[in-house]
């Protein structure tokens, strides 16, 4: 999964002395910049006017390693970022690169989708570090939860044991051979009820606490771990986790079409019935809650049933 997870827990500076003086400025980043069509059609939906697109403008950018690299402007010019293929993307980032690269959008509130740091750089909530304008590696954390099950927002330096209690100024992470930070499974997290789930767990909890979960690799425990919050964000996005994992199942060949376009069809039923019960003031019952989290319960059984592994 990707390397840049979260997990509630670094905020002290720690350099990456071989890389991190090596790392390029927004203007001198290797990656070719251009405007993608969704960030203009997200700017003109905006009123933005211009379309922003240089390094005045943006928030920062990703490598090509998908590391974050912060830029030191005014919060008032920010108008958008540079992905790790240098496209210019409206907006602040609120979402991560898997390990394959591949940009996962967080559907949960924008706002908690990061935060303004000490010197007023924008860190997404998402990264568990970044590089500042000196070409120096920031670990970074947004909060954590206190040993009574609160959360406590801010910079912090720590990270879980696996009962959950939070251990000040622990490491949850280590550096590779080219010197960049790769955050490691946890031994699990806290829940919409703040309450402590033990088992092996990637992800990272957004600015207001939420956890924000992805799934581990195949034969590992946790191969259905999605958002943690209220009832829109934890039936909404484990349909977008799932939806996601189908469709990467299949284009590996590890679902047939077949079982592929089934899941993808009760998938969408799901959808379609959830959206019945929401009705015109978008809240779920408990009962319809429950009864939406049974049906993707049995379409992730179905779904780990069809693909080598189990997964």
């Amino acid at each position: 999964m990707r390397k840049l997870l979260l997990v509630a827990g670094i905020a002290a500076a720690a350099l990456l002395p071989s890389l991190a003086l090596a790392q390029p400025s927004c203007d001198q980043r290797d990656n070719r910049p251009h405007q993608t069509v969704a960030g203009r059609d997200l700017n003109a939906l905006l009123g933005v006017g211009p379309v922003y697109g240089d390094c005045a403008h943006a928030y920062g950018y990703y490598d090509r390693n998908s590391q974050w690299h912060a830029n030191s402007i005014d919060r008032a010019d920010a108008r958008g970022y540079f992905d790790r293929d240098g496209a210019w993307v409206a907006g602040p980032p609120n979402g991560y690169y898997d390990d394959g690269g591949r940009w996962v959008t967080a559907t949960a509130d924008p706002a908690s989708g990061g935060y303004y740091d000490g010197r007023g750089r924008w860190i997404p909530a998402s990264a568990n570090g970044y590089y500042d304008e000196t070409g120096q590696w920031v670990i970074s954390a947004s909060g954590h939860y206190d040993g009574d099950g609160r959360w406590i927002a801010g910079q912090t330096t720590g990270a879980y044991d696996a009962n959950g209690r939070w251990m000040p100024g622990a490491r949850n992470g280590h550096t590779d051979a080219h010197g960049v930070w790769i955050a490691d499974a946890q031994p699990g997290y806290y829940d919409e009820r703040h309450q402590w789930r033990a088992g092996p767990a990637r992800g990272y909890y957004d600015t207001r606490g939420v956890w924000i979960g992805v799934a581990l690799a195949a034969g590992t425990q946790g191969a259905d771990v999605a958002y943690q919050g209220d009832d829109r964000r934890d039936v909404d996005s484990r349909e977008a986790w799932l939806e996601q994992h189908i469709q990467a199942a299949s284009a590996s060949g590890a679902l047939n079409s077949y079982d592929s376009a089934r899941d993808l069809d009760r998938l969408a039923s799901i959808r379609s019935r959830e959206a019945e019960m929401r009705g015109a003031n978008g809240q779920l019952a408990p009962q319809d809650q429950n009864y939406l989290q049974e049906r993707l319960d049995r379409l992730s059984e179905t779904l780990r049933a069809s693909t080598p592994g189990g997964s």
